[in-house]
């Protein structure tokens, strides 16, 4: 079986059709004008359904793709043995990053094996290790259509996560305490008090603090002071959302962590560090929406994953335009990407990132 009849298969049809309306456009131009004839990309992504529709595009662009999946659970188990019975086997890590001359990655995984040509980097944590890397690099994570899925698709998503693990545990009347309050934070916050939790918001950065005070929520500094132990003792759920892995046992002792009755889980990777083992985190140590076949939902998702592809087409493209180092998307690709989205879903509450994406 080959790749074009994955493509055709009903249950990849139906995904490409949910609510990924510039996805679907940018697929259709990739396949007409060939812009990656000749490129091979190691796709370092979740393999879950609807980020296929960026291998899709980058398919049909001409480029050859080789999958690995940088971060695995069991619900994307049957997505990898489909594939590979397609003709595109999920390879180890190792293995692909050694394949291809650009990277999509997350989190610097495939980054910090092996140098590339170029590479499109889609987190903040992942900005962090590319800035020590010799090559060119695409941030997905300072683009302003990042909000959607970070604000918007991934706040949602918290609690998709919690309710598939814990669904006899509702979530309203939950005291929470969240390390980080970045745009995924505040994205989680927002939610998470619109769901009737009382959210105390704990960040290392005044000015983040000040932010939250004043967006009306609780607010404790980042540092192990008795007022934080007790919030600790009492909480129902500690959350971390901090983008930086193992910030928040480098914060607090585990054992304050572990003194009262919350359920410890993370919306960024490793946030609690190597004193707090898997097994005592809820989901493990990848986000809790990483247990969901559909991480965030499609129409938060769309901008972004079309970015994704859009990104690797730019550097193929114009390569000239970026040497070494840490590049925004381009402002004319944000743009574009955020008027085609608005004008799909004007109706959609923007409360509270109006400022971000420009458009208040």
């Amino acid at each position: 079986m080959t790749l074009e009849q994955f493509f055709s298969t009903p249950a990849y049809q139906v995904e490409k059709e949910r609510d990924l309306f510039i996805m679907q456009e940018v697929i259709e131009r990739m396949a007409d004008e060939k812009p990656l004839q000749g490129v091979s990309v190691v796709f370092g992504h979740l393999i879950v359904m609807n980020a296929m529709t960026i291998v899709e595009a980058l398919w049909r662009g001409g480029a050859q793709i080789f999958p690995c999946s940088l971060f695995h659970n069991a619900s994307m188990d049957a997505l990898c043995a489909e594939l590979a019975e397609y003709g595109l086997p999920v390879l180890p890590i190792a293995e692909a990053a050694r394949q291809g001359d650009i990277f999509l990655d997350i989190a610097g995984a495939l980054g910090q094996i092996r140098t590339p040509r170029a590479a499109v980097e889609v987190t903040r944590t992942g900005e962090l290790f590319y800035q020590e890397i010799n090559c060119p690099v695409i941030s997905i994570d300072r683009a302003r259509i990042k909000h959607f899925e970070d604000f918007m698709g991934t706040g949602e998503s918290f609690q998709r996560g919690w309710r598939q693990l814990r669904p006899d545990d509702p979530l309203p009347g939950k005291r929470v305490v969240q390390f980080g309050y970045g745009k995924v934070g505040r994205g989680v916050a927002y939610h998470n008090r619109r769901a009737g939790m009382d959210v105390t918001v704990v960040d290392i950065s005044a000015s983040a603090r000040q932010r939250a005070a004043a967006e009306g929520f609780n607010v404790l500094e980042a540092a192990p002071t008795r007022t934080l132990q007790d919030a600790l003792a009492s909480a129902d759920i500690v959350l971390g959302v901090t983008g930086v892995p193992g910030a928040v046992g480098r914060i607090v002792p585990a054992e304050w962590l572990r003194a009262g009755k919350a359920v410890l889980t993370v919306m960024g990777y490793d946030e609690f560090g190597p004193d707090i083992p898997e097994t005592e985190i809820l989901g493990g140590r990848m986000p809790i929406n990483f247990c969901l076949k559909r991480p965030t939902l499609n129409r938060y998702m769309d901008p972004t994953l079309t970015a994704q592809a859009l990104a690797i087409e730019e550097l193929v493209r114009r390569p000239e335009g970026y040497p070494p180092g840490i590049h925004p998307l381009p402002a004319a690709i944000d743009g574009w990407l955020l008027d085609k989205w608005r004008a799909l879903w004007p109706d959609e509450d923007l409360t509270g990132v109006e400022a971000e994406l420009g458009i208040g």
